[in-house]
């Protein structure tokens, strides 16, 4: 079976446009929660050298020079526009593996010549973008890493070779390894770059004929496998599903600061159900609650202090959650003072039934029904269309600063778009 990796070009602003005629053809970038630094970037701003991450105060002259158009971080959208994508991968292949937001793994046959399915390829990317409008690209191989890099190299050079590159072929693999730097391998960092410089380990193709057992010295097993799959021998084992977190967390800077402690609170329960809704989704309770509030250290009036609980038994049901948030306020709230930013932390993760019991907690039978009702009805009509009403209605000053954000034009039915 071939290994095929794709990814959607620029997701982040791809996704905007497809909604936005206006942004097609002009920079754009997509801005990080507060809207203070550039998170993506369409190839229009990379061509004016704005850098991941660049601060957007220092680029207001080149914002407006240049008719730069800016959209808040819009997650909820990114996050349908993955499912969508993904589900015309599965119509393709039933294996198929979710590796980032804009990338994901899934398995094509080998062709009777020993080569990739690329006509496959080519139909998967065309049904992608009539289907969900995203423009991707395609990289196969027999293992991981090379259709990592196959996709690299779709990338980079896909005036080249086109949005398909496939690299079961050994002698082009060869001849494409001569000019790829040994930097821009997956899996293969700055440091160490450094470690394999002095080895003589410049390009792909040096790495690829490394000693395997060299490579594990060098940069452990990790190094010695990606060897081994630079040369078409690797692991046919696929992870459909990704792994659970162990912990997860929920912080944010607020808009404006918070100086009263209902606002405070109403923040933290917003994160704390926010937190329990994340741990519902991949199936699991948490036995331990860190909540956190601070203020700005370099100004007077600044406080900071942190509280955490057990949950026990441990649960994913956010009424229990944001309950235990809000009496972590009572106790942290100074008066007189001025909040920035406070956050969750729900740790100690486990399986749903699978959890330690308290033989002398109250069994709650109803909670389960009633999440998932909750989280039944905010699929279909967009987050917090149910809600408890310790969270608060609509956004609030203390609600990270998104002033650019587009609608959510797939999962809230009064944003959809209309054809006039």
């Amino acid at each position: 079976m071939t290994w095929a990796l794709v990814d959607v070009e620029n997701f982040y602003v791809s996704s905007e446009r497809v909604f936005d005629p206006k942004l097609r053809g002009v920079p754009v970038l997509v801005l990080s929660n507060g809207d203070h630094c550039a998170i993506a970037r369409s190839a229009e701003a990379k061509a004016f050298g704005v850098k991941m991450g660049a601060p957007v105060f220092k680029m207001r002259d080149l914002i407006n020079r240049h008719g730069f158009e800016l959209r808040s971080s819009n997650y909820e959208l990114y996050s349908d526009m993955n499912r969508r994508f993904n589900a015309v991968l599965g119509e393709f292949s039933d294996q198929v593996e979710v590796y980032s937001i804009d990338e994901s793994w899934f398995r094509l046959p080998v062709l009777p010549d020993g080569l990739g399915d690329t006509r496959t390829a080519f139909a998967a990317i065309a049904k992608i973008r009539r289907d969900t409008g995203l423009p991707t690209r395609i990289g196969l191989g027999p293992t991981r890493t090379l259709s990592k890099v196959a996709n690299a190299l779709a990338k980079a050079g896909e005036k080249v070779f086109g949005p398909v590159v496939d690299l079961h072929d050994v002698e082009l693999r060869r001849r494409l390894f001569m000019t790829w730097p040994v930097g821009e391998v997956w899996g293969i960092g700055r440091a160490l770059t450094e470690r394999l410089h002095p080895l003589g380990v410049r390009t792909t193709a040096d790495l690829a004929v490394m000693d395997p057992h060299q490579a594990r010295k060098v940069g452990t097993v990790v190094l010695e496998r990606l060897v081994r799959e630079l040369n078409g021998i690797g692991d046919e084992h696929l992870v459909v599903e990704p792994e659970k977190r162990q912990a997860t967390a929920v912080t944010r800077m607020f808009g404006e600061p918070v100086t009263t402690i209902d606002e405070l609170r109403e923040a933290m329960a917003r994160r704390a159900a926010r937190a329990a809704e994340k741990i519902r989704e991949q199936g699991s309770v948490a036995g331990r609650l860190i909540g956190f509030a601070h203020g700005n250290g370099r100004k007077a009036n600044a406080p900071s202090a942190q509280r955490s609980c057990r949950l026990s038994p441990p649960t994913n049901d956010t009424r229990v959650i944001v309950r235990w948030a809000s009496r972590m306020v009572e106790s942290m709230w100074q008066p007189g003072g001025i909040y920035t930013k406070c956050g969750v932390m729900l740790e100690d993760l486990c399986d749903a039934g699978r959890e330690q019991t308290d033989m002398f907690a109250p069994i709650d039978s109803r909670g389960v029904d009633l999440m998932s009702a909750m989280d039944a009805l905010n699929a279909r009509f967009g987050r917090e269309a149910v809600a408890l009403g310790s969270v608060g209605i609509g956004t609030r000053s203390f609600d990270t600063k998104r002033a650019m954000k587009s609608p959510a034009w797939t999962t809230r039915l009064a944003e959809i778009p209309v054809a006039r």
